[in-house]
This record gives structure tokens, C-alpha cells and sequence, in this order.
């Protein structure tokens, strides 16, 4: 029981480090990361915290670098926002979707429908605006994340076994700091950004996480 609690976590926590070697691949760099964790002890809200930190700095090393010499910006946020974006979709989907509690699902309805719409945007503008770029990889859906979280690993069955407070802990914690990269990347972009379109679509992506956020933490507190 132990073992598979902890293996749901592990996989949770995949989705995000899937999207952020993602990134740094579509980025052009090369970022290795050691995973060394311990096993043995029952997972709760607090024993995810040194797996987030884990997962927090592989990401923050890998997002927001818009420095690939001869590429433009505009093309590198959109490069690395749209992966992101895939992310918290993969990982609402598969933690929150079915959360016993109503202000998380409702969270999940916002997330899905918001950056989907964004994420089909930014790829109506990559093919306008750079039309000769290559072509970004498929990383999500029937992907490797897809196939990490897929599969049925994160049904009703296995949200009953590690308990829904616990998976809903384990997503506020994952999610605060994911969004707050989104933030600081699109802070960049509103000044950085060629089009005019692109840095009223940072100034969205900016105020909504950054209210997603402040809501967020209150659950997290509320949940603990």
C-alpha cells in the first residue's frame, strides 16, 4: 500500500518534470538533474514537500531562459508556454478533476478551459507569425506524460486509496509554484515581446495565475 501511494506521487510529480525537460529540450538545452528519494514511509500532504522542492528547481533551471541565440523572443515564450500550459492541463485532469472538494474542481474547469484557449492561440500565432520554424514535438496527450498519467493510475479508486485530501495537497503544492513560473515568465514578456498581441496575451496569462495562485494558497491552507 505504501509503495503504490508513493508511486502515485512519483507519477504526479513526472507530469511536471516530463514538461519541463520539455522545455528545456524545445530551448535547446541540456539539463541534468539527480532524482534521490527515500522509500519506506507513508505518504501525506507534508512528505511531498521534498519532492516538490526537487521538481521546483529541475523546472526553474530549464524555463525562462529566452537567451537561444537567432531565435526570436516572441517564438521562445511561445516555445515554452505552451508546454507549460500542457502541463497543469495533464496534471488538473488526472489530480483535481474529481476532488471532493467543489473550489478545486471548479479550478480545474477554469484551468482546462482558460489555457486551452491560450494554447490554441499561441499556436495560431506560431504558425503566422514564424511559419518556416520547426515544428514543435508532440509532449502531451497520447505522449510520454499522456502515457505516465494515463492508463488509469489516477482514477477514483486510487484517489480513494491515498485519500482525496492528500492528492489535493499534493497538487496545490505542485501547481503554486508551476503557475508562478508562468507569472515570471510572462512578466519578461511584456516587455520583451515584439507583438502587441503577445503581451496582451502575457498580461492575461500574468493576472489570472497570479489570482489562481492567491486562491491556491488559501485552499492549501484550508486543506492542511
Amino acid at each position: 500500500m505504501l509503495r503504490a501511494r508513493y508511486l502515485v506521487v512519483a507519477l504526479a510529480l513526472g507530469v511536471l518534470l516530463v514538461v519541463a525537460g520539455a522545455i528545456g529540450f524545445v530551448a535547446g538545452q541540456n539539463t541534468a538533474a539527480t532524482d534521490e528519494t527515500g522509500t519506506g514511509s507513508a505518504v501525506s500532504g507534508d512528505d511531498t514537500d521534498s519532492m516538490m522542492n526537487g521538481g521546483d528547481v529541475m523546472s526553474s533551471q530549464m524555463m525562462g531562459s529566452f537567451d537561444e541565440e537567432g531565435k526570436p523572443f516572441d517564438l521562445q515564450f511561445i516555445d515554452q508556454m505552451i508546454p507549460h500550459h500542457e502541463g497543469a492541463l495533464m496534471s488538473s485532469e488526472h489530480m483535481i478533476s474529481n476532488s471532493d472538494r467543489p473550489e478545486l474542481r471548479q479550478l480545474y474547469e477554469n484551468i482546462q478551459k482558460s489555457q486551452s484557449e491560450q494554447i490554441d492561440q499561441m499556436q495560431e500565432w506560431r504558425k503566422e507569425w514564424y511559419p518556416d520554424a520547426q515544428q514543435l514535438p508532440a509532449m502531451m496527450g497520447d505522449g510520454q506524460a499522456g502515457s505516465m498519467m494515463g492508463s488509469g493510475m489516477m482514477d477514483d479508486s486510487m484517489q480513494g486509496m491515498m485519500g482525496g485530501n492528500v492528492l489535493d495537497i499534493m497538487f496545490l503544492k505542485m501547481m503554486i509554484p508551476h503557475h508562478q513560473m508562468a507569472v515570471d515568465m510572462s512578466e519578461e514578456a511584456l516587455s520583451k515581446a515584439e507583438h502587441p498581441e503577445l503581451r496582451n496575451l502575457a498580461q492575461e496569462i500574468r493576472d489570472e495565475q497570479s489570482s489562481e495562485i492567491e486562491l491556491m494558497q488559501q485552499y492549501l491552507k484550508t486543506a492542511s
